[in-house]
């Protein structure tokens, strides 16, 4: 997708009455916001036809069986174009890559047709830095279809953009060289190169349809999918404080990209699949050519020990809520309060099947065919105090037996009513 070049706002027709400098912000905002609310007719128009003639040449026209293998390279380097350059080393810049690489990414990138690697980076950064937000380009919380393909269709208002950095866009000649000449390089690269290639094995018409359009359509809808399926189905690993998730699937489908839960925590990292066994050709690619060439000279990782600190925290979370789900027993809080000689009469005068552990009174009526050492064990500490016993004086019971006595509370004794 190309981005439309913004009309300047002329600002001159400022009422001579805006001397406050916030006034006339909150004016310039509210005119940019009322000129940004539309549709972005001439984006979505584009992306509207391309998935038309993508179906109907598809069901239409038979490729040759080179068009269709030239058309699944060109997903495939598109996609590494978008993984492994707009987003790893210009987004997050998770690795150093020299120039001659800088340049095949760039071109790779303009492959994909997802606009200009500094339109592109602004924008992802910008998710990145306010996730799930109103300030999020293609927010998860605005709904699947808009994180999906909706945020195309609507005409772009940023105004934190000014807060993003793009000092390293402009600075970079490979980013400045191909957003002063994205029309061209993107038309070129997407459409007449494989359309002359085609050519090659007389069919130029199917190198068009399917190693052009056809192919915008596949690469589009793959990085959709990381800004809205990753944002709504998979494992949070790493962190549960946005939407990001991570997918085995679209792992597959994106070269890596699917493990999104590890990516927002750790951005920086030029992996997005941590773990040994993660699919990511991405992470694979960017370490060969780290560890073969001189084109990478230097890959940014996070400390193993973040990592493990950021995964015992969720799990500790998922115990957590896991905990909630079970019964406790009876809060300590709201048992009624009574003396010790209240509860020896209570068992004596009511035939209560009462014990005393700690400071709590079980009725253990329920549970004492199933007491592991038997019924008469329990029967001989009825409306005494066991607690000795139970801690170790008959025996040293496990912290599944401690736990289970709360479910059997009835009553709380007040401190220093025990007997001695």
């Amino acid at each position: 997708m190309t981005a439309s070049p913004g009309k300047k706002t002329n600002y001159s027709s400022l009422p001579n009455s805006f001397n406050d400098d916030i006034q006339k912000q909150k004016y310039i905002n509210k005119k940019q916001s009322q000129s940004s609310d539309g549709a972005w007719w001439i984006n979505g128009l584009f992306v509207i036809v391309v998935h038309i003639v993508s179906l109907l040449s598809f069901l239409s026209y038979t490729a040759d069986r080179k068009t269709w293998i030239m058309t699944f390279l060109i997903c495939q380097l598109a996609m590494l174009g978008i993984t492994v350059g707009y987003h790893r080393l210009w987004s997050h810049r998770a690795y150093e890559a020299e120039y001659p690489l800088r340049v095949v990414l760039g071109l790779l990138g303009t492959l994909g047709f997802q606009g200009s690697i500094k339109w592109w980076v602004l924008r992802h950064r910008l998710h990145h830095r306010w996730t799930d937000t109103e300030h999020d380009p293609y927010s998860a919380a605005k709904g699947f279809w808009f994180s999906h393909m909706g945020w195309i269709f609507k005409k772009p208002h940023y105004p934190r953009m000014k807060l993003i950095d793009a000092s390293d866009l402009n600075a970079d000649p490979v980013v400045v060289f191909q957003h002063k000449h994205y029309v061209p390089l993107a038309l070129g690269c997407g459409f007449v190169v494989p359309t002359l290639v085609g050519a090659l094995w007389g069919d130029a018409l199917g190198g068009f349809l399917y190693g052009g359009i056809l192919s915008r359509a596949i690469i589009w809808h793959s990085t959709f999918c990381i800004n809205s399926f990753a944002h709504w189905a998979g494992e949070q690993l790493y962190s549960n404080e946005v939407s990001a998730r991570g997918n085995l699937l679209l792992a597959i489908m994106t070269h890596g990209e699917g493990y999104h839960n590890f990516h927002h925590e750790f951005p920086k990292d030029f992996r997005n699949g941590y773990r040994l066994f993660d699919w990511d050709p991405s992470k694979w690619i960017i370490f060969t050519l780290h560890t073969l060439t001189n084109q990478v000279p230097k890959v940014s990782r996070v400390p193993e020990n973040e990592v493990r600190k950021a995964m015992i925290n969720m799990e500790l979370i998922k115990a957590q809520e896991e905990r909630q789900k079970c019964d406790w027993g009876v809060d300590p809080s709201s048992l009624p309060v009574m003396t010790y000689m209240q509860y020896k009469q209570k068992q004596e005068q009511e035939g209560k099947e009462w014990i005393l552990v700690d400071e709590f009174v079980l009725d253990v009526s329920s549970f004492k065919e199933d007491h592991p050492g038997g019924a008469k064990i329990l029967k001989n500490y009825y409306g005494i105090d066991s607690t000795k016993a139970f801690h170790g004086g008959l025996n040293d019971h496990s912290k599944a037996a401690n736990t289970m006595t709360a479910m059997f509370r009835v009553a709380k004794i007040e401190k220093n009513q025990k007997e001695e």
